[in-house]
């Protein structure tokens, strides 16, 4: 890679920062204050996924995805139809909010995308259950568009996602889209398995220690993968938690990066269990030394104000 192409690069990533940056703050800005309870906290959101991992991302905001992508035959872009699918979740979700709103859709006020949804016909409210569901235009638009809701919930790949097969579906008939998805799966995994297998060869041969310490971190991020994917399926805290757990009860993650390291304590703070935090929090500076310890102590800081914070709200309720 060329100097200039190493300059453009940067540009492009500095230019797609700028504008999910100016999207977050713009739509955080018009969230209504009675929705707000649905949403994370703003430090939630932030301008990469999975930061501090080696599967970090930019994200890339709705404005910018849709200049890329191509809309369906009613207008309606990838999120818009993967909310048609979720509509009877909402409004009000039990829930809240799931990230994968902003961090995979670039779309942080998912409340004003469904009114939009309502204003446009694809849905209206069931005044017997107080939620969304699809009109018979909505209906018809999520069959043509099948292949939304099952990339969403079977992306195999961050290097072929539902971005890339919208591309790749284009303007025509898009009931072909399982063909496909096979197609580019075989070709990436053909490839992947062709690359690993001569790196793994080589290593085994050059350092047969670092080769048995890559396989075992190889088959934990795999599976670290595979959970992140169900868990933004079905937001299931108590069941990421457990898997979580079990992975600190053989010494927790076996590759570095911060966004890993506490992501457990990150889980047990969104589900409000504060002493558990503090000790994987205090075990991660014991046993992890110097790398993270400065993390560690603001951690345990924000956590202890977390806990008084709640200790003195159940007072209140109580008196």
């Amino acid at each position: 890679m060329g100097l200039f192409e190493i300059f453009m690069n940067k540009i492009k990533k500095e230019t797609l920062a700028y504008i999910a940056k100016e999207t977050l703050l713009k739509q955080t800005a018009a969230i209504p204050e009675s929705e707000k309870k649905y949403y994370q906290a703003d430090s939630y959101y932030t301008m990469k996924s999975q930061e501090g991992t080696l599967f970090e991302n930019e994200v890339v905001s709705f404005e910018k995805r849709k200049k890329i992508s191509i809309p369906s035959n009613n207008g309606l872009y990838v999120p818009e139809i993967l909310m048609l699918h979720f509509c009877k979740k909402y409004p009000n979700p039990k829930s809240g909010y799931p990230g994968y709103w902003w961090y995979k859709y670039g779309i942080r006020d998912v409340g004003s995308f469904y009114d939009s949804l309502v204003e446009r016909g694809f849905i209206i409210i069931n005044e017997k259950t107080g939620k969304y569901e699809l009109t018979n235009l909505g209906k018809s638009e999520l069959e043509e568009n099948a292949y939304v809701p099952y990339m969403h919930s079977h992306s195999k790949y961050t290097t072929f996602t539902i971005w890339d097969l919208n591309i790749l579906l284009g303007n025509g008939e898009k009931n072909n889209y399982m063909e496909i998805i096979e197609k580019k799966n075989n070709i990436i995994d053909k490839r992947n398995e062709e690359s690993n297998k001569t790196f793994m060869k080589e290593l085994k041969v050059i350092d047969p220690e670092g080769y048995r310490k890559l396989k075992s971190q190889d088959k934990q991020i795999k599976a670290v993968q595979t959970a992140d994917e169900k868990y933004a399926a079905d937001n299931n805290l108590d069941w990421i938690i457990n898997f979580w757990e079990e992975i600190w009860k053989v010494g927790g993650p076996k590759f570095e990066g911060s966004g890993w390291m506490f992501r457990l304590p990150d889980l047990y703070i969104k589900a409000k269990r504060y002493d558990d935090a503090l000790a994987i929090v205090r075990e991660i500076k014991k046993s992890r030394g110097s790398s993270y310890s400065n993390k560690a102590d603001s951690y345990i800081t924000k956590i202890e104000e977390r806990k008084i914070k709640e200790a003195t709200k159940k007072r209140i309720n109580k008196a």
